[in-house]
């Protein structure tokens, strides 16, 4: 199923920011609640619970594909 042109362009748009916030940020633990607080807005916006599966699924396949592993995950 695909996503509706809003989630995935805010999807895209988290993705793009991960690398940018990892070289940019002092303190890696704030990484996680800029992280958090963003992929909350996006799931909130999904209309159904296939929607939510999905943009979980797209929100940690962008951390894997970044290397993002939340501390004491590994």
């Amino acid at each position: 199923m695909g996503l509706r042109i809003e989630l995935e362009s805010a999807l895209d748009a988290l993705a793009g920011m991960i690398p940018v916030w990892r070289e940019k940020l002092r303190e890696p633990d704030a990484f996680w609640k800029q992280f958090d607080a963003l992929s909350a807005k996006i799931l909130v916006r999904a209309r159904d619970d296939g929607e939510r599966a999905a943009v979980q699924t797209r929100l940690q396949a962008m951390l894997a594909d970044a290397g993002c592993v939340r501390p004491g995950r590994r």
